[in-house]
């Protein structure tokens, strides 16, 4: 006889129900707190019942729900987790009713109509630590951003003429970091000698950079500050704040870096890194980020599967007997695969351009534009042939051939 002890998740609490295939009740819905002393309780209840087909049975909410999953996991018992969306699209009757208890029993009847098809998830299998560091590595990123921008506001104020001194990213790299966090006012620089500004140049550029390069630098820097009037004085508390800053895009870049190590190591492990990296324009750590996000390929059984997954997969929307099979996409799967995978393309358009013009995806990208689309929507449908090829490739283990 089956029976699934379906848990409606919360931050922190779960509401729990244990019935069977017959609709009896063998533990009245009840809240538990997740904790190990509840935990331990229920599954002593669990226990009494001497159950022969039991399953734990829940949605993944957030992140709320990995210390029930991994207890009972650990516990050596069935345990099925399932995407929230098709728990919201089951109920039990047409009333809109929407309890703790409520999603409970539709939980189950869910789990009893037999109509999920669930794939097993080992918590602790290379891919779980794969989409962790891409999260690590997605947060890293953005608080970075963050940090720049802010940067780039109190430089404004402390010597507003320092963003001529680099190009592009340049300002955010290490020489220019340790030169404005040792003189981090204009006035600072006025009283320096150029010999004082060169030499922290060098001692922090890149290999191969003469120390001329760097006096030649240092007397532009020097020029600049001396004709400078900044926003803020020298004992300014925004002077300490740069410093800070300075310190803070260090660090972060200096994990962020360790972060993508980190994934590439992983993702060299997995079957289908080799693959990914061949095609064309594709980088390593943008494999290592695909893979991450994508899991395990072969669990997909076809391409719709894969573009569904990613929220790639075109809305149909029927009036009468007029059916739009073309629609937007329903951005309803990860939509950080969605970000890697527009980001990669753009990537391999640009490359293309310059040294592959035959490129199948940029071939692509024109016809798109032809047909007068918006830029995004070409990348968009870029992505998805980027997808398919991806599918392809790794179900036949095949790598990418360079026309």
């Amino acid at each position: 006889m089956k029976s699934v002890l379906s848990i409606d998740v919360a931050n922190g609490k779960s509401e729990v129900l244990l019935i069977t295939e017959y609709g009896e009740v063998l533990i009245e819905p009840y809240e538990i707190k997740h904790c190990l002393n509840e935990f331990n309780l229920l599954k002593d209840k669990i226990d009494k019942l001497k159950l022969n087909d039991l399953t734990i049975f829940m949605e993944s909410t957030s992140t709320y729900h990995l210390p029930i999953q991994r207890f009972f996991t650990k516990s050596n018992y069935n345990v099925q987790v399932i995407n929230p969306i098709l728990g919201k699209n089951n109920t039990r009757n047409l009333r809109k009713t929407k309890t703790d208890i409520e999603d409970c029993y539709n939980l189950a009847d869910l789990f009893f109509k037999n109509t999920v098809k669930i794939h097993t998830k080992n918590m602790n299998d290379i891919y779980s630590s794969m989409i962790e560091l891409s999260r690590q590595e997605k947060h890293l990123t953005e608080s970075l951003v963050r940090s720049k921008n802010r940067f780039k506001q109190i430089i404004a104020n402390a010597f507003p003429e320092y963003i001529k001194c680099f190009t592009a990213n340049d300002i955010y790299g290490k020489t220019s970091l340790n030169f404005i966090k040792e003189f981090p006012h204009a006035d600072i620089i006025k009283e320096k000698r150029i010999d004082a500004l060169a030499n922290n140049l060098y001692k922090s550029s890149k290999k191969g950079c003469s120390y001329s390069k760097c006096l030649t630098k240092a007397k532009k820097i020097k020029e600049l500050a001396n004709n400078s009037y900044p926003g803020i004085d020298i004992d300014s508390c925004e002077v300490s704040n740069l410093i800070n800053i300075v310190d803070i895009i260090s660090y972060n870049d200096s994990k962020l870096n360790d972060v993508k190590q980190d994934i590439v190591k992983l993702a060299k492990q997995t079957p289908y890194f080799n693959i990914i990296n061949s095609i064309y324009g594709i980088g390593e750590t943008s494999t290592a980020q695909i893979i991450a996000e994508l899991g395990d390929i072969n669990r997909f059984e076809n391409i719709k599967q894969l573009n569904a997954f990613c929220g790639l997969d075109p809305t149909i929307v029927q009036s009468g007997k007029s059916i739009n099979y073309h629609g937007p996409i329903s951005k309803r799967g990860n939509r950080n695969a969605r970000k890697i995978l527009f980001i990669t393309c753009c990537s391999i358009i640009r490359s293309s351009v310059l040294h592959n013009v035959d490129n199948d995806l940029l071939l692509y990208y024109r016809k798109k534009q032809a047909e007068n689309k918006h830029f995004k929507e070409c990348i968009t449908a870029c992505s998805t042939k980027l997808l398919r090829i991806i599918f392809a490739m790794c179900k036949n283990n095949s790598l990418y051939v360079r026309k």
